[in-house]
């Protein structure tokens, strides 16, 4: 099994060009990044995976939401570094900045020298934190919630298939520690591609075959089934037609559905389930 993982900083600003930006900066020198462009989506994103530095702006649709996001990477992500980005902040604001855990401000316009050095910085502090983990058991213990917030918040697992997938993701750092530097990082990224790979092998597992026809016990897939087929998703909700669609004609796996519809991944099953039985009764009358 191939597993990779990257070291990522989290952008977080509400003017998209400059998150863009500020990324394509990033990778001109190797760093990875991906972005956010608010508050509430920023707390998601640190929700369901661990960002050894957060790079975001005080004033978003106003400067509290800064200092909120402050509080909520605090509680979220106790162990990533926050470096502010503002056009100007006095010595009262620097200071609330700093109470609330910022440990850089930046000041725009950025210059690029200056950001990308003291990112760095940020980036090798974390990985000294973590080098310095005193045990195995306590990295467990430390990594553990944020394991869980991936496989069941993000990715939608049972509580017994997270526990599964977390374990895998422990095992498979046991075997690879020697060579792993950042072991908190390490671990995030492990386990969200482990929940990727068995929402893949779960989708190649699933008939293949469209299953909305099934639902008149149809052979073969003739076309005055799929008319028929067609004929009562239009009497479904928008939503409901749309999975059926998607899933049911068109193969899309779930994770494919959940990013072109905005849905949470582990609401995507269910709810095409009871799209495809208000399909029946539609079709059964």
């Amino acid at each position: 099994m191939s597993i990779t993982t990257n070291t990522r900083i989290l952008v977080v600003d509400d003017e998209p060009a400059i998150v863009a930006g500020i990324q394509a900066l990033l990778e001109l020198h190797q760093i990875e990044a991906e972005g956010a462009w608010d508050c509430d989506s920023a707390e998601q994103r640190i929700a369901g995976e661990f960002f050894p530095v957060i790079l975001a702006d005080l004033r978003m649709r106003s400067e509290e939401d800064g200092f909120r996001l402050l509080d909520s990477v605090r509680r979220l992500s106790p162990a990533s570094r926050i470096a502010t980005m503002t056009g100007f902040v006095d010595a009262a604001t620097e200071q609330r900045l700093r109470e609330r855990g910022s440990q850089l401000i930046l000041r725009k316009p950025l210059h690029e020298d200056e950001l990308i050095a003291a990112l760095r910085e940020m980036l090798q502090a974390v990985e000294q934190a973590e080098a310095a983990c005193a045990s195995e058991d306590d990295l467990y213990a430390a990594t553990l919630d944020t394991l869980h917030r991936i496989t069941r918040g993000r990715y939608g697992f049972s509580r017994e298939d997270a526990e599964e997938l977390v374990q895998e993701a422990w095992v498979l750092y046991l075997e690879k520690r020697r060579d792993v530097r950042t072991p908190r990082t390490w671990l995030s990224g492990t386990v969200a591609n482990l929940c990727r790979q068995e929402i893949d092998r779960r989708d190649k597992h699933r008939t293949r075959t469209v299953d909305l026809t099934e639902l008149e016990e149809a052979p073969t897939r003739s076309a005055d089934t799929i008319l028929t087929v067609r004929q009562a998703m239009d009497r479904l909700d928008p939503r409901s037609r749309t999975l059926c669609t998607m899933i049911g004609l068109e193969q899309h796996t779930y994770e494919e559905v959940s990013r072109t519809v905005n849905l949470p991944i582990g609401s995507v099953g269910p709810l095409y389930m009871r799209a495809k039985e208000q399909l029946r009764k539609v079709i059964v009358g």
